[in-house]
């Protein structure tokens, strides 16, 4: 075989003897960036509960996403006999009265040719009222008009569909003629072919569905655990009839009405073919809540556990039990087959939540034995939650752990031997919540790159989710996220495509598999050849700034700005003084081209830590830290000091050693290379190109004889930039048939790619 400078070679060999776990490529459905309501919920109506308060959001309220037209008295607000005491606050409109809702976007709801089902709950105030329901365009032009039967002095359901014949925005508006008449809960969804009122938002579901998931993670991380107490997510208030199930704020900051429960949640699993993974609080609220976490108080503890128990019977018990009769009479009686429970998530691992855990722990190990608990790691793959999770999860000999990695691409390719040094006789590994920072092809592809160490380590890494899945544009509290999406269209990240790519050549057998002719990329130093300070949220003063012996004048930095100092040393101290603000201030450094600064962030996240982080290509994480901080204090000056030796970093704040930190140097290869087999033999082999020009990889497939069909599909970015958030990727895979003879065949491999390719069977 003859090669080129440019050319690799790829050797597929004999099965190494791990197998893939069935389960391995999954989805993680979290109700952040109106994911659900706003979003795979096909309500268009915003707020049809009258539910939202300032708890919610500042400024929110009953009438948001609502625009009352008449006079002081024609809409009220009420809460005097409800319709249900879960949902006390409903809307009285009077005589001549109209209240509009134009949905989640600014323009109105988008509505295509079609029957729309209005349901809504209803009561006559006065025995001569009237009322009716219409989608109007933008410029008030009638689409669909309806009248709404009522009840006098008495809730009532009324079902009626409006029509559309156009596509076009519109707004939903309620209109009373006489009298006055009471309205909650409304809901506008459109009709399928079979004559009923879609749950799910179609175009988001067959997106999903294109990942081929073997499981659903829901109702969230941080949702599950709550802002609080009081705040924590109870499956049990969100099953049943509509007005009993109790909306609540939403961690990220938006409304949640509970119209997508747990019992939806277990639908969308079962027509997306995955098997249920329910994630219940451990017991314990979120640690970043005002005052750390808060545990339930003991004598409350033996109903939380037994509502977790129900939770179990509620998805896998037969009709004739308790909690599988309610299930059978929300029209399922066959169960739903669940697996996997996790249990906690990002918790602090202290005393409190290891007792809260176990509690919970031995009581579904001993009453549900067949169903999997999944325990917590902590928010990140390193510090002390994730050194006490590993502990506590081998004392309780818990079966498998949740591992969360949002990093750098630059951490993902540094680590993809991370898995092969894990200790296979237990726990297991759950790659719960993982990405790496950006929504571009550099993040993609060194996600795809993990995917093949994960994938290599299928003994111990049995689960994997992508997280954050979904983001409506323009309302998005977490970036990159997988799959935007807005009214009318979906918009699929270079990560989809990776997930996707991914899940299409899943195996059920690793191949040993050998990749030469690739190169390292290296890694530089620390350095201080260029500072930069910043004060978001605050104007700092920086003083005595010294580097390298050379003294800088004194900066002011305020919110919007940036100061950079040309320096050249090993050793920086400066004096900084908030002099206006609540945030805190960075020191950066690095060398002079700027691709790689490293930064020292005091009082990141609220105010509260001390960080240090690196930037690489504009892309970072945190490299040490978070460590506790009192917060800096306006016109208390900090005196700050940073050592630069080799690839030590150190860094002291009025006199105390907070980092003390040894950066990874360690190159990565430009191409990386796995492969599997499934279970007619045939061969599945992929290949990451990190490099910046095209190669030739000559494959070679131990055991494949004669003329072998391949199908070659290739997701080609040119450039590690391509991509942005809220923008659907500009390129996307595309197949090709190859033929391999003897075994052999050259591939070509863009630059900035993943290419797979699937060998037929062996003959």
């Amino acid at each position: 075989m003859t090669t080129g400078r440019n050319d690799v070679t790829i050797h597929v060999q004999e099965p190494t003897g791990t197998r893939v776990s069935p389960d391995l490529w999954g989805l993680f459905l979290e109700d952040i960036n109106y994911a659900l309501d706003g979003g795979l919920n096909a309500d268009l109506v915003r707020n049809g509960d009258f539910e939202a308060t300032g708890a919610d959001r500042p400024g929110w309220g009953p009438l948001t996403g609502w625009d009352p037209e008449a006079d002081a008295d024609g809409v009220r607000v009420r809460s005097d006999r409800p319709v249900s005491a879960a949902n006390a606050t409903y809307v009285r409109i009077g005589a001549g009265s109209r209240l509009t809702n134009r949905g989640y976007d600014p323009e109105g709801m988008l509505v295509r040719e079609g029957a729309y089902r209005l349901r809504l709950a209803v009561r006559r105030a006065a025995p001569s009222a009237s009322a009716h329901a219409s989608l109007t365009t933008a410029d008030g032009g009638a689409l669909a008009r309806v009248e709404i039967p009522a009840a006098a002095d008495a809730w009532s359901w009324v079902e009626v569909d409006l029509t559309c014949t156009a596509t076009t925005r519109a707004a939903l508006s309620i209109d009373v003629g006489e009298g006055a008449v009471d309205v909650d809960l409304v809901e506008l969804r459109p009709v399928d072919s079979q004559g009923r009122a879609r749950l799910f938002r179609p175009d988001l579901v067959e997106t999903l569905r294109a990942l081929r998931p073997a499981f659903v993670r829901f109702p969230g991380g941080c949702v599950a655990h709550g802002y609080g107490l009081d705040n924590m997510y109870h499956w049990k208030r969100t099953i049943g009839p509509r007005e009993d199930r109790v909306p609540m704020p939403n961690t990220w900051g938006y409304h949640q009405s509970m119209a997508i429960g747990y019992h939806e949640y277990f639908l969308l699993c079962e027509e997306l073919g995955a098997t249920p993974m329910p994630v219940v609080a451990a017991g314990v609220c979120c640690q970043n809540v005002p005052g750390g976490p808060q545990a339930i108080p003991q004598q409350r503890m033996p109903q939380y556990v037994q509502d977790v128990l129900d939770l179990v019977e509620y998805a896998n018990g037969g009709p004739e039990t308790r909690w599988g009769a309610v299930r059978a009479a929300a029209g399922h009686p066959e169960p739903f087959g669940l697996r996997y429970l996790g249990i906690g998530n990002e918790d602090v691992v202290d005393a409190q939540f290891a007792d809260r855990f176990g509690q919970l722990f031995d009581a579904v190990r001993e009453r549900c034995p067949d169903v999997t608990v999944i325990g917590t790691l902590g928010p990140k793959p390193y510090g002390p939650d994730y050194d006490a999770g590993w502990e506590l999860a081998r004392r309780l000999e818990v079966p498998m752990v949740d591992e969360h990695s949002y990093r750098s691409p630059r951490w993902l390719l540094q680590h993809l031997d991370r898995f092969d040094h894990y200790d296979r006789s237990g726990p297991a590994v759950y790659l719960g919540e993982w990405a790496a920072h950006s929504s571009t092809m550099r993040s993609a592809l060194a996600e795809a790159a993990y995917m093949t160490a994960v994938e290599r380590n299928s003994d111990v890494v049995r689960l994997s989710s992508y997280a954050p899945l979904l983001a409506r544009v323009g309302s998005t509290q977490w970036l990159p996220d997988l799959v935007y999406f807005t009214d009318d269209d979906v918009r699929p990240s270079p990560s989809y495509h990776v997930q996707r790519m991914m899940a299409e050549v899943r195996g059920d057998r690793v191949l040993a598999c050998a990749a030469t002719g690739h190169t390292e990329r290296p890694q530089s130093s620390p350095a201080m050849q260029r500072v930069t300070l910043r004060s978001s949220g605050s104007t700092t003063r920086f003083t005595a700034i010294r580097v390298g012996g050379t003294e800088h004048p004194d900066q002011v930095v305020g919110t919007e700005g940036t100061a950079s100092l040309v320096t050249d040393g090993t050793e920086l101290e400066l004096v900084a003084t908030r002099t206006d603000g609540e945030e805190g201030f960075v020191v950066g450094f690095g060398g002079a081209d700027g691709e790689t600064v490293h930064e020292f962030q005091v009082g990141g996240w609220r105010n509260e830590s001390l960080i240090l982080a690196r930037r690489d290509d504009g892309i970072g994480n945190e490299v040490d830290g978070p460590h506790p901080f009192g917060g800096v204090r306006t016109e208390v000056p900090l005196h700050v000091r940073v050592t630069v030796q080799g690839a030590r970093i150190r860094v002291w704040l009025d006199g105390a050693l907070v980092h003390d930190h040894e950066d990874d140097l360690r190159p990565w290869p430009d191409l990386v290379a796995g492969a599997t087999t499934g279970p007619d033999g045939g061969a599945y082999v992929t290949l990451v190109s990190l490099a910046d020009e095209d190669r030739t990889a000559h494959l070679v497939v131990d055991g494949a004889r004669g003329a072998t069909p391949a199908t070659v599909t290739t997701l080609a970015g040119g450039s590690p930039d391509v991509g942005r958030p809220f923008e659907a990727c500009p390129v996307e895979p595309v197949a090709t048939a190859a033929e391999l003879a003897d075994g052999r065949a050259a591939i070509t491999v863009p630059a900035w790619s993943l290419v797979t390719v699937q060998v037929g069977p062996a003959t």
